[in-house]
Formats: structure tokens, C-alpha cells, sequence
């Protein structure tokens, strides 16, 4: 038995290697053509600007950087993204000081995406179609191209939140979903964390929670939920500390800063309106274009989401499937209604991601969406994964593509 579960231990991490290694490649390949140096810092990078000055013993920056989305305060400047992604870059200035390597930082929290990923579904499924659906997690939708935007633009204060988000995300639902007690304390660290990146992904917690009540052992529902409180402490003081930072900075606690830039300052329009909702669930369904030989797409709002963020439709199809077997539980459906709800809230926003390749904020649900599927626990056909070669295929041609339109 012993020598049974060491082979299938090295098999898996034989399969997990060999698609990090295929990620890796095809990241780096991509980046080639995209003018992405791992190795420099992003002018883009607020983060890096925010350690500086966290070191100097401030919160507010010492003076105004147009070419960044900076919240204005009773005239203090601000960084007006949530601070996790921080942390890192204030470890990392003390090695390159300013300058610190932006880029790179995106690519580790993209490649720790694919590992997270792939150990998650390994559990559901056999070692290589782990791998390979692991790797079409991270390279077969908008992903990649948050990685290898280049330009300048690689490293940025936008992506390295959503993947720094991504990556916690994808964490919290591994660890939840595992055996060991403290790796569940762990997991609502990781989703806490992560909405220190992108406060939507607080949509998750009744989730994660619900999750953590059912690995509670007790038939009695209070002894359960105050055996609970241990593993909510720590995740309930980053909170907190949230809370007292975005206080201290704009005087409300749930204020994170993106209601003081200027866009929304001058022009009076709300960040999230249900008004947006239909305009931007047409923008992304729009399909890519041949002009003159040559593929195109729409450079701002998104577009064709069934190529660019695969994932919604295959996992749903699979849900969707489970439902009709009558074999869905609990879980599956809050999971189902969380990620409709967040994908809502995203489609609400004003800007719908701006400028970017695909459905750039539509990946935020893509963590849920992996447990999801995984959970279907049924083994992929041959035509599912020549399918999910070909998106791979189509979305690395596209990151490439849509930087020299």
C-alpha cells in the first residue's frame, strides 16, 4: 500500500511539474512577443509607491502622480486600491528598493495560480487531466494576458491585485475543501487576504464558511458554530485592520478609495449601477472581427466572453448536468449563486475593465467556477480536452494579437 501511494504521489508530481513547466514556457514565450520584461518595474506599479511610503512612516503620498489612479482626500493623495498587495512589494523594496521587479511578482502569483489549481482538482481527478485542466485554467481565457500585457503596462497596480486575488482565492477554496484543521483557519486567511485585493471576492465567505461548518464535526448547530470562532479570529482582525486603515485614510471604514478619483469625483457617476449591467453583458458577448486578413477585437469592455473566459459556460454545462442527475448538493448550489451574483456585481461597474484582452474582471469568478467543476468529479472526454487545446491555442494568439492592434 505504502509503495502504491509513493508512485502515485511522484505521478502526480511528475504531471504536476510537467504542466508548470508547460505554463512557464508558454508565459515566457508569449511575453517575448509582447514586449514583457519580467525583470523590470512597472511605472504602473502604485504598490511599490505605497510600500515606500508606508517605510517613511505615512499613509498618504508626499505628492500627486498623474499617470496613476490616485484618490484625492482633502487634498492628501492616496493609492485608491485595497492594500494586500502591498505587503509584498514592501518585503521586496528592501532588496531593490523602488525599483522592485513588477512584472515578475504577476508572473509567481500566476504560476502559484496553476499549482493551486491543479492540487485542487487532483483530488477530484486523475493526475494528467488535473494538469491539463489546470493549465487551461490559467492559459485558456484573459489570464494570461493580465500576465504578459507588456508595454510597460506588465506589473501594474490592476493586475498584480486581480492575480495576487486569484491566486488567494483559488487557495481559500483548496484549503476549505482539504482534511487538515489548520489548513481551514488558513483558507479564510487566504479569502481575507484576497479581499484586501478585490473586496468582491467577500462574496465568497458564506461559502467558505458554509464550508467549514460542514467539516465541524456535532449534530448540534451552536456547539458547531462556536467551535467555528478559532478560525474566524484571525481573518476577523484583517478585517478590522481593513476597516481602521480605510478610516484613518477617507473616514469610512468600507472606503477603500476608488470613490475620490477623479473620473468619478468630476463626473458624478456611480462606480456600480444596475444601469450598466445590460451594456456590458452585450459588450462582452461581442465576436472578434477579420478586417483585411487579420483577426481584431474590441480593445475596451471586453468581448466575445465564451472564448475569453471559457470556464463560466464549461463549468456550467457540467453543473448544470449534475443538477439534472439530481446529484447537487447544498455546496454546488451556493457556489452556483455566488458566482451569478458576483459576475453581476462586475457587469455593474461603470468602466467593465476598460482597456484589456477578453473579459479581464470576469476572471475574478474563475477560482468558484474551478472547485465547481471539480466537484462534477467526472473525467474530462478526449473532445473536452482538444477543445480546451484549441482555446489555449486561440487565447495565446489573441494576448499576442490584440498588442499590436
Amino acid at each position: 500500500m505504502r509503495i502504491t501511494m509513493k508512485k502515485e504521489t511522484l505521478r502526480s508530481l511528475l504531471f504536476c511539474l510537467a504542466g508548470f513547466l508547460f505554463v512557464l514556457a508558454v508565459s515566457l514565450w508569449v511575453a517575448g512577443k509582447t514586449n514583457t520584461n519580467f525583470f523590470a518595474h512597472s511605472s504602473f506599479d502604485s504598490y511599490t509607491l505605497q510600500a515606500m511610503t508606508w517605510r517613511d512612516g505615512h499613509i498618504a503620498l508626499s505628492q500627486n502622480h498623474p499617470w496613476l489612479e490616485l484618490a484625492v482626500y482633502e487634498g492628501q493623495y492616496y493609492v485608491s486600491f485595497p492594500p494586500t498587495p502591498t505587503i509584498p512589494m514592501w518585503f521586496l523594496s528592501f532588496f531593490f528598493g523602488t525599483y522592485t521587479p513588477s512584472a515578475l511578482v504577476t508572473l509567481l502569483y500566476f504560476l502559484g495560480s496553476y499549482v493551486a489549481a491543479f492540487l485542487l482538482l487532483r483530488r477530484y481527478l486523475l493526475s494528467g487531466q488535473a494538469a491539463c485542466f489546470a493549465a487551461f485554467i490559467v492559459l485558456g481565457g484573459s489570464l494570461l494576458d493580465i500576465t504578459v500585457s507588456g508595454d510597460g503596462f506588465g506589473g501594474g497596480v490592476w493586475f498584480q491585485a486581480q492575480l495576487l486575488a486569484f491566486l488567494l482565492t483559488m487557495l481559500a477554496f483548496l484549503l476549505l475543501d482539504g482534511r487538515h484543521p489548520f489548513g481551514w483557519g488558513a483558507g479564510l486567511v487566504c479569502i481575507a487576504l484576497a479581499v484586501g485585493c478585490r473586496p468582491l471576492n467577500a462574496l465568497y465567505v458564506p461559502v467558505l464558511l458554509w464550508m467549514l461548518y460542514q467539516k465541524i464535526e456535532g449534530e448540534a448547530l451552536w456547539p458547531r458554530l462556536l467551535r467555528m470562532l478559532p478560525y474566524i479570529v484571525l481573518p476577523a482582525l484583517i478585517a478590522v485592520a481593513y476597516g481602521a486603515y480605510n478610516h484613518v485614510r477617507f473616514g469610512n471604514p468600507l472606503e477603500f478609495g476608488h470613490s475620490f478619483l477623479p473620473e468619478y469625483t468630476e463626473s458624478q457617476d456611480p462606480i456600480f449601477s444596475l444601469g450598466n449591467l445590460w451594456p456590458n453583458l452585450k459588450a462582452i458577448f461581442r465576436p472578434p472581427q477579420v478586417r483585411e486578413g487579420a483577426l481584431t477585437f474590441p480593445i475596451i469592455s471586453g468581448f466575445a466572453v465564451y472564448l475569453t473566459n471559457p470556464m463560466l459556460f464549461y463549468a456550467g454545462g457540467r453543473t448544470l448536468g449534475k443538477a439534472l442527475r439530481k446529484q447537487a448538493d447544498t455546496t454546488d448550489a451556493l457556489l452556483v449563486i455566488t458566482v451569478l451574483l458576483h459576475a453581476a456585481c462586475l457587469l455593474m461597474h461603470r468602466t467593465n475593465g476598460g482597456w484589456q484582452y477578453g473579459t479581464r474582471y470576469l476572471c475574478d469568478v474563475v477560482p468558484a467556477l474551478t472547485l465547481l467543476l471539480a466537484r462534477n468529479r467526472k473525467p474530462f472526454r478526449p473532445w473536452a480536452l482538444l477543445l480546451m487545446g484549441a482555446l489555449i491555442l486561440f487565447n495565446v494568439y489573441g494576448s499576442i494579437v490584440f498588442h499590436y492592434l
